[in-house]
C-alpha cells in the first residue's frame, strides 16, 4: 500500500497541469452565454413555428364560424316554420272555430299551428296559428284562455301574416292576455309577453325597462324557442325587448345574440303607439313628425323604451307633426308615483333637471327608486304607466323634495312613439 503522503503529492502534480489560465472563466462563460442565446432562439423559432401550426389548425378544423340563421323556406305567404313543441289537436280545433267566429274574416283555411300548449307560466293555454282568411289573405293570430270562463280559448289578435322571409320572432305583449276579451287583468304583474322565434334559435331573452329584471328561457329545451314571460301590469310593448340567441359550435364561446327586437301588441283596448321621428329642436321641446290620421292630441305622452320623453303640447294635424314639451323643460308638470311603495307626488321639470315634488314627509323615496307617471291613453293609473325618472339621491327624512335622473336619453333623441287610445 503506498503511503498517503506520496500519493497526496502525486494527485497535487496532476492538478497542477489543468490550472487555467488568466481570462479562462470568462472564456467559459462567453461560450456557455453564447450556447444559451441560441438555445434560447431555438427555441423561439420553434415556438412560433408551433403557434403557426396551431393559429392554422385552429382555422381550418377547429373552432368554427360564428352561429349563422338560415329563415327556413317560406310556406308560400306563410312562415315556414316548424310548431314548437307537442301540438294538442283539440286545442287547434277549439282555436280554429274561434277563429272563424271572430269578426268577419271566416272561415279560414290551411290553419298550421305554430303553438298549441298549455303553458304553466300563464297558467293557460297559448296557441298561434296562421292560415288563409275566406278572401285568401295570409294571417296570423294568438289566442290564450280566459281564467274566468274556465279557460275557455279567446281569440286576443288577429294579423296581416309577417313577412316569412324576414321575420325572426313574432310576439305580443299586453295586460289583457288571461280574462275575458279586452278586460284588464286586476294582477299587479298581469302583463305578459308571448314571443315565438324562428327555428334555429336556441334560447330567448325579453327585458323590460318596467321591471328590473329579464328571463333568459331555457336553452336547447324542446320548446325553446318559445317564452311566456310575467311582467309588472305598467310594462308595453314599447317598453319590452326581445333578443335571440343561437348556441356557438365554438367550445366554451357560449351563445351569440342573432337579434334583438321590441314587442308587439294589437289587442283591442290596447293603447296603440304613433310612430315618429324626431326633426327639430328648440330648447327644452321638440318637433316631431308621425303619420297623419292617426288620433295624435294635445297631452298624449312621447316615450321610448327607456322611459318618458316628455308631453304633446301642440299638434299641427295638416302636416303631421307636433310640439313635443320634454320632462326637463318649465312647461312640463304632472302626477307620479314611486315603483313599488306607491308614493305619491308631482314631477316638475325646471328647464334642465327634473323634481320631484309634494311627497308626504313620511314617504320614503331611496336612490335610484323608480318613478311612474300615469299614461292618459290608458283606462287607468296603473296599467301602461312610463317610467319617467329615478330617484338621485335617498329622500331626507322630513322633505317632501327629490331630484330624479331621467331615464330617457333626451339629448340624442331621433325616434320616439306617441301613446294614442285604443280608439282614435
Amino acid at each position: 500500500m503506498h503511503d498517503t503522503t506520496e500519493l497526496r503529492d502525486g494527485l497535487a502534480d496532476l492538478a497542477e497541469s489543468v490550472i487555467p489560465t488568466t481570462g479562462y472563466e470568462s472564456k467559459i462563460m462567453r461560450r456557455a452565454e453564447r450556447r444559451r442565446g441560441r438555445q434560447r432562439i431555438a427555441a423561439g423559432t420553434a415556438a412560433a413555428v408551433c403557434l403557426a401550426v396551431l393559429v392554422t389548425t385552429f382555422r381550418v378544423v377547429g373552432l368554427g364560424s360564428p352561429p349563422q340563421l338560415a329563415a327556413p323556406p317560406p310556406d308560400g305567404p306563410l312562415l315556414g316554420w316548424s310548431p314548437v313543441g307537442d301540438v294538442d289537436a283539440g286545442l287547434v280545433r277549439e282555436a280554429t272555430g274561434v277563429w272563424d267566429r271572430a269578426g268577419s274574416t271566416g272561415p279560414h283555411r290551411d290553419v298550421r299551428a305554430l303553438v298549441a300548449t298549455r303553458h304553466p307560466r300563464l297558467r293557460s293555454t297559448v296557441v298561434i296559428l296562421q292560415g288563409y282568411d275566406k278572401q285568401g289573405d295570409a294571417r296570423l293570430a294568438f289566442f290564450t284562455g280566459d281564467s274566468g270562463a274556465a279557460d275557455a280559448l279567446r281569440m286576443r289578435v288577429d294579423r296581416p301574416a309577417p313577412d316569412p322571409v324576414k321575420t325572426q320572432v313574432v310576439s305580443l305583449v299586453s295586460p289583457r292576455l288571461s280574462g275575458a276579451a279586452g278586460e284588464v287583468s286586476n294582477d299587479s304583474a298581469g302583463t305578459y309577453v308571448i314571443a315565438l322565434a324562428m327555428p334555429g334559435v336556441t334560447a330567448l331573452r325579453v327585458s323590460s325597462t318596467a321591471v328590473d329584471d329579464e328571463i333568459v328561457q331555457e336553452p336547447d329545451g324542446p320548446t325553446s324557442r318559445l317564452v311566456v314571460k310575467r311582467l309588472p301590469i305598467a310594462a308595453t310593448a314599447q317598453t319590452t325587448t326581445i333578443a335571440g340567441f343561437v348556441k356557438s359550435k365554438r367550445p366554451f364561446a357560449g351563445f351569440t345574440r342573432m337579434f334583438e327586437v321590441p314587442g308587439e301588441a294589437g289587442v283591442d283596448g290596447d293603447a296603440r303607439a304613433v310612430p315618429a321621428e324626431v326633426i327639430g329642436r328648440n330648447g327644452q321641446q321638440i318637433t316631431v313628425a308621425f303619420p297623419k290620421d292617426q288620433g295624435v292630441r294635445r297631452g298624449q305622452l312621447a316615450v321610448v323604451a327607456e322611459g318618458l320623453v316628455g308631453r304633446v303640447s301642440a299638434v299641427d294635424t295638416v302636416r303631421g307633426e307636433a310640439s313635443v314639451d320634454l320632462v326637463t323643460s318649465t312647461g312640463f308638470s304632472g302626477r307620479v308615483y314611486t315603483n313599488i311603495s306607491n308614493v305619491p307626488g308631482f314631477v316638475r321639470g325646471t328647464g334642465g333637471r327634473l323634481v320631484m315634488e309634494g311627497i308626504p314627509a313620511s314617504g320614503q323615496v331611496y336612490r335610484t327608486n323608480r318613478v311612474l307617471m300615469p299614461d292618459p291613453s290608458q283606462q287607468s293609473d296603473r296599467v301602461g304607466a312610463v317610467t319617467i325618472g329615478r330617484a338621485a339621491a335617498d329622500k331626507v327624512a322630513g322633505a317632501t323634495t327629490v331630484e330624479l335622473t331621467p331615464t330617457a336619453d333626451l339629448a340624442n333623441l331621433t325616434r320616439l312613439s306617441i301613446m294614442t287610445p285604443s280608439t282614435p
